[in-house]
């Protein structure tokens, strides 16, 4: 990445730096980062709005359903339940009743390497959470014994590794999901440069000689 981790930034405050994530453009931090970025198959599949908070992670050996609700109960408000489906992606671990679970914990979204159903519940605004996936099924988990699952251990997502209170931000756009500190030490140099692009586009739109106003090195 551009910048470290070592910056003024990096000593915000957890809260404040989620808040300032909300605010920020997915692709410009993609302007100042390298690393974080989950593979493109993984799209958001439900909920229209940005998804950011702090990874509560579930490894699924086994298309177990139980493990998954035992995720679910476990959730504090404000995580995003990341679930790595260990290269599984036929059965769909989650659906409109775990979307609802997850709501009702105060969930901040979902990710899930690996595919979901019931999309026509999740992309009906009244549910109000962000899903993200690589597609849609309709076979799902089975009711196991619960445990098929590892909970709050490092998991990997689209060429991703993610740690339990890594932050994980998404929108229509894709997922980034990186250390706090790593994502502090950008977060002002994409705000400025948010803050700058409706005057460039403004003087382009008017007719302005690109020469002058883009970067050719």
């Amino acid at each position: 990445m551009s910048v470290t981790a070592g910056s003024d930034q990096a000593g915000l405050a957890h809260g404040e730096l989620l808040e300032r994530l909300r605010r920020v453009d997915l692709p410009t931090l993609g302007h100042f980062l390298e690393e974080g970025f989950v593979d493109s198959a993984v799209r958001r599949l439900g909920g229209p709005r940005r998804m950011a908070g702090t990874a509560a992670t579930l490894a699924l050996d086994a298309p177990d359903a139980v493990a998954v609700n035992r995720a679910l109960v476990a959730l504090r408000p404000g995580e995003v339940l990341v679930v790595d489906m260990r290269g599984d992606h036929t059965h769909a671990p989650i659906g409109a009743v775990t979307v609802a679970a997850a709501r009702a914990r105060g969930a901040a979204g979902i990710l899930v390497d690996g595919v979901v159903t019931d999309v026509d519940a999740l992309t009906d605004p009244a549910f109000g959470l962000p899903v993200h996936a690589r597609g849609t099924s309709c076979l799902t988990t089975k009711r196991l014994d619960g445990r098929g699952g590892r909970h709050q251990v490092p998991v990997d997502i689209g060429g991703v590794r993610i740690a339990p209170g890594d932050i994980v931000i998404g929108d229509a756009n894709g997922v980034i999901a990186l250390p706090p500190a790593a994502l502090a030490a950008v977060v002002h140099e994409a705000e400025l440069s948010d803050a700058a692009e409706p005057e460039l586009l403004r003087r382009i739109r008017a007719g302005e000689d690109l020469r002058t106003l883009l970067h050719l090195g």
